[in-house]
């Protein structure tokens, strides 16, 4: 029993490890040798870092009849094993080391007598990278490279056509990719060039099926919205020109997609054959390995025209820098963070070059600084001081073009032009932040003075009579003042000089009572003092009438 079990175990760990293998990418083609020989070659990728195991040892190639038959089960062993390592279109572009792809070749040659529908050749192999984004269930899904020979092919010993390389398969995203992606046909015939969906092929419950399953074969499912064989990359679309071949995109989403492209070869008007490749772009974040960037303050406003310039560049030690200067020609240097001194104020641009003419990479780094004196500011107050309730002007220097910000706000009428009006209940500092069209700020700053009422009447009121009777009018003899009250005293005497109220609280009044008992109507005399914020003191004797 533990051994049939081990031996189920293995299974399990073999068919895992075949599934392993991650397609990215073949083709199939075929050479007319003459006398009903024929040449088929096989080409496969696969991911160096996820592809296990090896390449089939053999692969099969199946060769069907038009009736999808079974003809030929063709056993073909690899060429070798080459490993291709990612390139760009820009040599100053560098991508992540550990993208890398492994290719082979299959190759042999078969006799192919004339055959009413000619001939399906295919190779299938189980499975694509769990990764790709495009198609749906990526990791179920094989692929089947295919070509066909048609009876005109046959009679005319015709070759298919070739595509002259392989595309990158490493591509940057959100910048330009173009690639002349276009085939040879040995036989002069004309070339149609289209996207079209690549074929599914084995699955995982048979990933290496020999010989190969027999056609007709499905095409992969797009995961669409928003993928499908017009837009295999999502955004903006990759384009085949139909002429050229020339494959144009701006990939501006990361992932890995499945591609695929036909060449149809026509010969007077009629389809003899069709080439047909499918492979794996991988749209990654692509760095510069020379990098120029420096930063300089794009508005200076200081009383100073020398600029510090920071440089921030990467990947090498030659720099040139063009102050952008139009009063002289020796406006550049060579140094890593050089200052230069402008003639006057305005705009310039500063480039920055990066790496030498020796070096097979440069960059330029281009930016725009303006610089100002500060837009010198006035401010005035009429009046400066004023009483309490009063209002002053404030004048800032004028400047349709200026943007204005007073504060504190609460006592202006507005505090967004350059002329509000203050009516401050105290002494206040007023601060105007004037900013140029540039972006260039000045402050300013004023007081306006408060003054406080003067220590006397009518500042300070003493009434000549009131009436106690409760009725909420005038019940309480109160001294009131609009002054600022620092020191206060307060007492009432009757007619035969005995004190009858004293306070020291000018919020505190008399209700004309004493000893808890109303007193009756009658005249009595006050005395008064009082002292002022301004340090003034107020004095007064008087009488006051009772009623009642």
């Amino acid at each position: 029993m533990k051994k049939y079990r081990f031996l189920l175990c293995l299974m399990c760990l073999i068919s895992t490890e075949m599934l392993a293998t991650h397609i990215v990418g073949g083709e199939m083609n075929y050479q007319c040798l003459g006398d009903d020989q024929y040449q088929i070659t096989l080409q496969v990728f696969r991911d160096c870092e996820t592809g296990v195991p090896y390449f089939d040892q053999p692969a099969s190639i199946g060769v069907f009849g038009a009736d999808n038959s079974l003809v030929y089960d063709l056993r073909v062993m690899p060429m070798g094993d080459d490993t291709l390592n990612p390139q760009l279109q820009n040599p100053c572009l560098v991508i992540p080391p550990t993208v890398c792809y492994h290719s082979t070749m299959y190759d042999t040659i078969v006799t192919l007598p004339f055959r009413e529908g000619g001939y399906q050749l295919s190779y299938q192999r189980c499975c694509r990278n769990q990764s790709i984004v495009n198609i749906e269930l990526p990791l179920e899904t094989g692929a089947t490279y295919y070509s066909f020979i048609s009876e005109e092919a046959l009679l005319g010993c015709n070759s298919s056509a070739r595509f002259n390389d392989w595309p990158p398969f490493y591509i940057c995203a959100n910048l330009p990719f173009e690639f002349e992606h276009f085939a040879v046909d040995p036989d002069g015939d004309s070339i149609v060039y289209e996207m079209c969906a690549p074929f599914l092929g084995a699955d995982d419950m048979a990933p290496i099926p020999q010989p190969p399953n027999p056609p007709p074969y499905d095409s992969v499912v797009w995961v669409n919205p928003p993928y499908n064989t017009m837009d295999m990359l999502g955004g903006i679309p990759l384009t085949i020109d139909s002429e050229t071949g020339f494959l144009t995109a701006t990939p501006n989403n990361l992932g890995q997609y499945v591609v695929g492209i036909c060449a149809q070869e026509y010969r007077d008007g009629v389809l003899i054959s069709t080439s047909r490749r499918d492979f794996q772009f991988n749209v990654g974040t692509c760095g510069l390995e020379v990098v120029s960037s420096f930063f300089a303050p794009e508005l200076q406003c200081n009383n100073s025209l020398l600029v510090e310039f920071d440089n921030q560049s990467v990947g090498s030690n030659d720099y040139f820098w063009d102050f952008g200067d139009p009063t002289t020609e020796n406006d550049t240097s060579t140094d890593f963070s050089p200052n230069y001194t402008y003639p006057d104020t305005g705009t310039y641009e500063i480039t920055l070059t990066v790496g030498s003419g020796a070096s097979a990479c440069t960059d330029i780094f281009s930016r725009e600084i303006t610089l100002q004196y500060p837009p010198e500011i006035t401010i005035d107050v009429e009046p400066a001081s004023i009483p309490l309730g009063a209002s002053s002007q404030l004048n800032a220097t004028l400047n349709p073009n200026y943007t204005y910000e007073w504060s504190p706000a609460n006592s202006l009428d507005f505090n967004d032009i350059p002329n509000p009006i203050a009516t401050p209940t105290e002494t206040t500092t007023y601060t105007v932040i004037v900013t140029t069209p540039e972006g260039c700020v000045s402050e300013a700053m004023v007081t306006v003075e408060v003054l406080p009422p003067a220590c006397e009447e009518p500042n300070i009121f003493i009434p000549n009579a009131f009436t106690p009777n409760n009725d909420g009018e005038n019940d309480i003899f109160r001294v009131r003042a609009s002054s600022f009250i620092t020191e206060f005293y307060l007492a009432v005497y009757n007619r035969w000089g005995e004190q009858v109220f004293e306070s020291r609280d000018i919020n505190t009044g008399w209700d004309g009572t004493f000893r808890g008992r109303a007193l009756s109507p009658d005249a009595y005399g006050f005395f008064v003092q009082i002292r002022c914020g301004d340090n003034e003191e107020y004095f007064k004797k008087g009488n006051v009438t009772l009623l009642r």
